[in-house]
């Protein structure tokens, strides 16, 4: 008889993908596209990218979810700053590698491209959150910044999912036989980046 269909997959394996192919997991990708769109740091290419290893089939829905969350977040974030300008002005440029310095460029780029500017921002390394802050101190309709801030996203995140996808599905054989090993090789990855970025960026 034909050997079973899991043979050579450890357990862990299987779980994994079952967890990350869970309604749950777009939760987690819709909270942390929201969390990073206001006040968390480290990206949700993060989560797309470690569900994109394990079960390659859920990056649309995955990255659909970080991105409704990312318009959610942003949108929170516009109002906010409506009611309380100084206090969110405050709290986001104290987030690493924030400065006022980098807000007034953000409002400079909205002045002169208006929301536009907020694709372009992908290029120039800016957080989507600034342009959210500007556009709020300088009067700039909410509809256009949510719509450019899900360009943003789809810009980078399409690009993060299908490599990662390509990933999981050449490797598949590896990934299913070590899957711990290939998650803990995944988190110390970018455990690392971000610590040369905060090394890099302090100050």
């Amino acid at each position: 008889p034909a050997p079973p269909a899991t043979a050579g997959v450890a357990p862990a394996y299987t779980t994994l993908v079952r967890r990350v192919s869970s309604r749950a997991a777009l939760w987690v990708g819709a909270a942390w596209g929201f969390a990073e769109a206001t006040f968390f740091f480290v990206v949700p290419d993060v989560w797309l990218g470690f569900v994109a290893l394990y079960a390659p089939r859920r990056v649309p829905l995955t990255l659909l979810a970080i991105v409704a969350g990312a318009a959610a977040g942003i949108t929170a974030l516009y109002l906010a700053t409506l009611v309380a300008a100084d206090g969110l002005t405050s709290a986001v440029l104290a987030m690493p590698d924030l400065g006022p310095s980098d807000l007034e460029q953000a409002r400079a780029r909205l002045a002169e491209d208006g929301t536009a500017a907020v694709v372009t921002a992908l290029l120039e390394g800016r957080p989507i959150k600034l342009y959210a802050l500007a556009a709020a101190l300088d009067g700039i309709g909410l509809v256009q910044l949510v719509l450019f801030t899900v360009l943003n996203r789809l810009a980078r995140l399409v690009i993060v999912g299908a490599v990662l996808a390509a990933i999981g599905w050449a490797g598949r054989s590896v990934i299913a036989r070590r899957p711990r090993a290939v998650a803990l090789l995944y988190a110390l990855s970018w455990t690392l980046f971000y610590a040369v970025y905060l090394v890099t960026h302090q100050g």
